[in-house]
């Protein structure tokens, strides 16, 4: 059993689901409002309805329902956008037709740094210090989401938009790694502006792209 079945649990019936998504929800906001001291299994029973035998059976122990709470706050947002972005980049055959779309990748970007900070996620990267279960389970995630996006580098690069010398999972990482560099912004003491950062990033991202004269990209 892989790190992260053992660390999120993922039950077929859409009730069972539900009960997990309840119980990672109360503990997501247990810990925003005082840490993970804060994280009780009787009282995220008594908030959610679900017996304290079913959360036992669902995450293991207190310490399984936290990692199993940090893994899904790590995966889910960007999971979802790199299924976004394999779906418009599905639809590219040329990079001039992604520079033209420049506008909503920049919408793209404001709208997945609201829904999960960069800081955010470092600090979950931060709490795995000690903690090798953790470390494993975030390991699969990063690895899964490093495959998917992938994926769409290959795709671009078949279709003569990548760069043909540079490898599809370099560049992959390279693309996740500008979106956890976010945090260097989120932390100065004068960041700069979000429309500055996401015209960078947009640039830099174009770096990997055969281009035909695009200024904008």
């Amino acid at each position: 059993m892989s790190p992260r079945t053992r660390s999120v649990p993922q039950p077929k019936q859409e009730r069972a689901k539900d009960t997990v998504q309840q119980v990672i929800d109360a503990t997501n906001r247990a810990i925003e409002g005082g840490g993970e001291s804060s994280v009780r299994i009787q009282e995220l029973s008594a908030q959610t309805g679900v017996s304290i035998g079913s959360i036992y059976h669902h995450f293991g122990d207190r310490d399984g329902l936290i990692r199993a709470t940090y893994v899904h706050n790590f995966a889910s947002s960007i999971q979802q956008d790199i299924a976004r972005a394999k779906r418009f980049m599905a639809k590219m055959h040329s990079t001039e037709e992604i520079a033209q779309h420049y506008d909503e990748m920049l919408r793209f970007l404001v709208e997945h740094f609201k829904h999960v900070p960069a800081d955010k996620r470092a600090s979950i990267i931060g709490n795995t210090t000690g903690r090798p279960l953790l470390r494993a389970a975030l390991a699969e995630v990063q690895h899964e989401l490093t495959e998917q996006l992938t994926e769409v580098m290959v795709l671009l690069q078949e279709r003569k938009m990548l760069k043909p010398h540079l490898s599809p999972r370099a560049a992959a990482v390279m693309t996740l790694g500008m979106l956890h560099g976010r945090i260097v912004a989120e932390i100065d003491s004068s960041p700069v502006s979000d429309l500055e950062w996401n015209r960078a990033m947009i640039s830099a991202f174009g770096g990997l792209f055969v281009l035909n004269d695009q200024p904008n990209f």
